[in-house]
């Protein structure tokens, strides 16, 4: 359907030469009267100035999203997808894109296998402007898709290598910066890294050894999932264990570890189900905490989630989700309001758009500079239940972190 005036008109899927005509020739037509153009007609002119493009068809823009929702450990982006559908409701309920334009998201479910979701991104990528979400399993699968057409799509967390790919859209600090934080926040402490074969878990493996170097830490063990966890750590007598390892291993890892240890997750991989007295659990986490007015962005995001998942119960994950579609957002606006959705505009702007107020659900992204503004904050909370100064999950800021040598790190890596 293609809005002229107030009028609703249909528009046959004709090839584009041929839409082209008939869609100037109906705008031209709701434009004119025997008393000449008005305010009104002008206005509304102006606003169906924004022609169709791959994934907008003049009413709705579409956006994909490539997700493991029934493979192994699919929990972790079903909970994800909760907060970016609810971000995109609230958008739509708002009035939509430039209060005139819905979203629709486009979902493949890749069941967790990469070789699916390059075997069906081409056919998605043909109807949507951007994708929305692209979980990190089909990440290196649809990368070469997106080269190719110019495309973005939003990483919900981050490693050096997408940090630097124009056609990634993250909020989180990645993986590599996060490392180098915390070994330099204890560098004096003996550090066990265990890591999954997963990217973010992959990227922690290569670049622990270098960031404890550049950390100065004392020492630094590399263990695998895999491995006898309780025999290992206590061989390396580590008292600080970073662990990078998809949900599915999250049960082994809390219970395989011996005691007496600080053990440091990601707090989206976090199940509150699984505690142990005899460890201390720090979680890392790029946002505020889980007070209604901790953050000018969390009292929204709560309210969405009981609009829309009222019986969800709402964590880290869905906030990750919900936030990891601000910024994208702000590129469409923009692009609406300059009446191009053209996938390679949408992308250069991208590269040059300015201030993204994240609403204190994560740290502001200034596109107008040169190169992404790194490092960025992390915050490490700890488990302290029955604490005046926790929040609603029990866990209390000990600290925000900023990696202070993260350039070194970045170039010894990448370079």
């Amino acid at each position: 359907m293609a809005t002229a005036g107030d009028s609703r008109v249909a528009v046959s899927k004709y090839p584009k030469c041929w839409l082209m005509p008939i869609v100037a020739a109906l705008l031209i037509a709701c434009g004119c009267s025997d008393q000449g153009e008005n305010l009104s007609d002008v206005e509304n002119q102006q606003v169906l100035s924004v022609e169709r493009s791959v994934g907008f068809d003049g009413d709705v823009i579409r956006l994909g999203v490539i997700a493991n929702l029934t493979g192994r450990d699919a929990s972790l982006d079903r909970a994800r997808l909760t907060g970016v559908s609810a971000y995109w409701s609230d958008v739509n309920a708002s009035g939509g894109i430039g209060k005139r334009y819905a979203v629709e998201l486009e979902i493949l479910d890749h069941a967790g296998n990469p070789d699916l979701a390059e075997e069906l991104a081409p056919e998605l990528l043909d109807g949507v402007v951007a994708f929305a979400f692209i979980n990190e399993t089909a990440l290196g699968a649809v990368h070469p898709f997106l080269v190719e057409g110019q495309v973005l799509g939003v990483a919900p967390t981050s490693t050096l290598d997408w940090e630097s790919d124009a056609r990634f859209l993250t909020h989180s600090p990645p993986i590599e910066a996060v490392a180098l934080a915390i070994f330099e926040n204890a560098s004096s402490s003996k550090w066990c890294v265990i890591t999954d074969g997963s990217p973010l878990g992959v990227g922690l493996r290569k670049s622990a050894p270098e960031a404890a170097r550049i950390a100065g830490a004392q020492k630094v063990t590399l263990i695998e999932i895999e491995e006898d966890l309780t025999a290992a750590v206590t061989a390396a007598d580590c008292d600080h264990v970073l662990a990078e390892a998809a949900g599915n291993f999250q049960e082994k890892l809390v219970t395989s570890l011996p005691p007496d240890r600080i053990i440091y997750r990601q707090a989206g991989l976090t199940d509150p189900t699984m505690e142990r007295s005899d460890v201390e659990f720090a979680y890392i986490d790029s946002g505020p905490s889980w007070d209604v007015d901790s953050a000018p962005g969390m009292r929204p995001f709560l309210a969405s989630l009981l609009r829309h998942a009222p019986d969800a119960k709402a964590d880290t994950r869905m906030r990750d989700g919900y936030v990891s579609q601000i910024r994208l957002r702000a590129l469409l606006e923009e692009a609406v309001k300059d009446g191009d959705l053209r996938r390679p505009s949408l992308f250069e702007a991208g590269q040059t758009h300015g201030r993204i107020e994240m609403f204190g659900l994560a740290e502001d992204v200034d596109m107008s500079l040169e190169g992404p503004p790194m490092p960025r904050d992390m915050n490490i909370h700890l488990k302290v239940n029955n604490d005046d100064n926790s929040d609603d999950r029990g866990w209390k800021l000990e600290r925000t972190l900023r990696p202070q040598n993260y350039a070194s790190l970045r170039d010894g890596i990448l370079n």
